[in-house]
């Protein structure tokens, strides 16, 4: 693959995955996203708002908040949620004219997206640690095993049981 591909591909990836909330309601307890083992065919057919909302409502079940949290949970879903909705914008704009598209304009379009990719991961970053900033040790722990990414060269979810490495 060229250079200029890989560097478009890069930026569609770094999109959505912010989008998808940077991963973080990626991997439930026990494994289950809720979208079966093709959740992706969900987020690419620009469901990824629901998907955040619903991996959302899972993860303020399981950690539990005490009330002098939920001013810090609202910031920090209210956060995720629009971008959720702006990369399903995105991608939903993406299919559409990638098939007029030339080479040119794709690769400019992923640059875009890796700028404003960046933005919204320093704003996710942002609202995550003031989020998690109010955790206790217990709820910050199970903030992490619920939020893992897909590791580098893994093939599943991280953290989820019978699936990844």
């Amino acid at each position: 693959m060229n250079r200029k591909l890989k560097i478009a591909l890069a930026g569609v990836g770094l999109v959505a995955a912010t989008g998808i909330g940077a991963g973080l309601v990626m991997a439930e307890a026990k494994g289950d996203c809720g979208h079966g083992p093709h959740m992706m065919r969900g987020a690419w057919g620009g469901d990824i708002k629901s998907m955040a909302e619903h991996r959302l409502d899972r993860l303020h079940t399981d950690l539990k908040l005490r009330a002098e949290q939920e001013a810090a949970w609202s910031e920090f879903s209210g956060s995720v949620t629009s971008q959720a909705a702006r990369v399903g914008e995105k991608v939903k704009a993406w299919r559409e004219s990638a098939v007029t598209a030339t080479a040119v304009e794709r690769l400019e379009r992923a640059e875009k997206g890796m700028d404003e990719g960046r933005l919204a991961l320093d704003e996710l970053t942002t609202v995550t640690k003031r989020f998690y900033g109010t955790l206790d040790k217990e709820q910050q722990a199970r903030f992490d095993a619920l939020t893992k990414h897909m590791a580098p060269g893994n093939r599943g979810w991280t953290g989820a049981p019978g699936r990844g490495a």
